[in-house]
């Protein structure tokens, strides 16, 4: 199979598995907002940095270790297993003595409780976490997918008959764990690997000398990521972090989606590919541009339609969240792109510039929140555009390092279809909520055909390259 038929072949399933499992999610997350009150989702977003924190230390990068090393070997496996169940064990128990604290800090009794039953999802990672790193690996795509379906499906019904029930905001805990536990019971018992349970500290140490920058780096996003959640939660309303918790999860489903097949599909391709620089180079190139003509224009429909979308989907009571939602929409149109950049520094072993890069931008936002803050909320959120967008200038200087793609070039690229999507903006945002249709559906449907076809045509006229490396990636020959 060619490289460019493997990757699509890759692509193909893991949009499948990304798609379905992120839709099915997005789908019971509109079920369980319509169930539940903002102040009950405002309340998960107050744990989500500790989520995060505990779930970038379980795996600490070794996963990543394991699908770039070459000639790895089951004492690899084992070992990288063992490791992941102690760290995840010394976090849960962390969090279960310190979880007063974050109540006390947000003054809500309610997530005592709420941290240590979430807290077993971490064990459950760790378990499941090498299972993946080896289906990966193999580029057994399918298999992976088809094994993340079960749990998918059972954590959304339980989350869903429990939120009916009236369990609150113990539905959503609840369905994360039922998910976490038969997706980790269905790659032991499907994977034709079994751990030998044999730990070998040369390994780890192996391994950990290129994860342990990822670590350091991955903690900083995760901390950095959820900032925005932890001052508003402390600052502002509960009420007012649930709108963002929600705002933010809608704007970013569909980029989280784009990235998580952009980078689980090229990274193992691309990390077999380490010795031929100029392909690298080329591929990168294309894919970087037909990722920003993706992206961005599906982000501005959103944008333009949010109020009819928001009110159409989620009801009245969350009406409130919809300019939250515009402006996040903006900033989630860099983080595919961003993510994209980051997975050539992963390919090379440059863990160095990673975390080096990483560093900088943790500065950046420390500066635009500091300043953001003290405009409000929307202070804020405005500064999370700027972040990104100069996210993209670091990351692409770093991997310019590496390969023949300039931040200058990569900007000149960006800024056609920049420049058409915002008039598509201003096009479908007028229609969406001036067309004399008295149904939400049918002006989000028209004002999305007009300004995607006004999108494309703007595209074809200024005869833009990337709409041959689309076309080409999708019916490669």
């Amino acid at each position: 199979m060619s490289l460019k038929k493997k990757t699509l072949y890759g692509f193909i399933w893991m949009s499948i598995d990304v798609l379905f499992l992120r839709g099915l999610a997005f789908v019971t997350s509109i079920v369980l907002a319509r169930i539940l009150n903002p102040e009950e989702f405002g309340l998960v977003g107050m744990i989500a940095v500790l989520i995060a924190i505990g779930t970038t230390f379980v795996d600490s990068g070794l996963s990543e270790s394991l699908i770039r090393t070459k000639n790895t070997n089951d004492k690899d496996y084992s070992s990288i297993l063992i490791m992941n169940l102690i760290i995840a064990i010394i976090i849960y128990t962390t969090l279960y003595f310190t979880a007063p604290l974050v109540s006390n800090f947000y003054n809500q009794p309610l997530l005592t409780n709420l941290i240590r039953v979430y807290g077993i999802c971490f064990i459950l990672t760790a378990l499941s976490a090498t299972q993946i790193a080896i289906l990966l690996k193999k580029l057994e795509f399918r298999k992976l997918t088809l094994l993340n379906l079960p749990g998918a499906i059972i954590g959304s019904i339980i989350g869903i008959v429990l939120g009916i029930k009236g369990f609150g905001v113990w539905s959503i805990i609840f369905m994360y764990i039922a998910s976490q536990a038969v997706q980790t019971i269905f790659l032991w018992i499907f994977s034709t690997w079994k751990p030998s349970f044999t730990f070998s500290v040369e390994k780890i140490k192996l391994h950990f000398s290129f994860g342990y920058k990822l670590l350091i780096s991955g903690l900083l996003n995760s901390v950095f990521n959820n900032v925005y959640n932890v001052l508003i939660g402390k600052y502002f309303p509960i009420k007012s972090l649930g709108y963002y918790e929600r705002a933010n999860a809608f704007s970013n489903q569909p980029v989280s989606i784009l990235s998580s097949i952009i980078s689980k599909v090229t990274y193992p391709i691309l990390a077999n590919m380490q010795e031929e620089k100029e392909k690298i180079t080329k591929i990168y190139k294309q894919m970087f541009q037909t990722t920003y003509f993706l992206t961005t224009p599906l982000m501005i429909l959103l944008a333009g339609n949010a109020m009819q979308i928001f009110q159409l989907i989620l009801g009245e009571k969350w009406l409130g969240a919809v300019p939250y939602f515009q402006i996040l929409c903006v900033a989630a149109i860099f983080y595919p792109i961003n993510a994209f950049n980051l997975n050539i520094l992963k390919v090379f072993g440059r863990t160095d510039l990673f975390l080096r890069l990483e560093i900088i931008k943790k500065l950046i936002i420390i500066i635009n929140v500091t300043i953001g803050f003290y405009f409000g909320i929307y202070g804020l959120l405005w500064s999370s555009v700027l972040s990104s967008f100069l996210a993209v200038m670091v990351n692409g200087h770093y991997s310019s390092l590496i390969i023949n793609y300039s931040t200058r070039n990569q900007l000149l690229d960006m800024l056609p279809i920049s420049l058409i999507c915002t008039a598509m903006f201003l096009i479908i945002n007028y229609l969406s909520n001036a067309l004399p249709v008295d149904y939400g559906f049918m002006r989000i449907i028209i004002s999305s055909i007009i300004g995607l076809l006004f999108y494309l045509i703007s595209c074809k006229l200024l005869k833009l390259p990337v709409i041959g490396y689309t076309l080409n990636f999708i019916n490669p020959k």
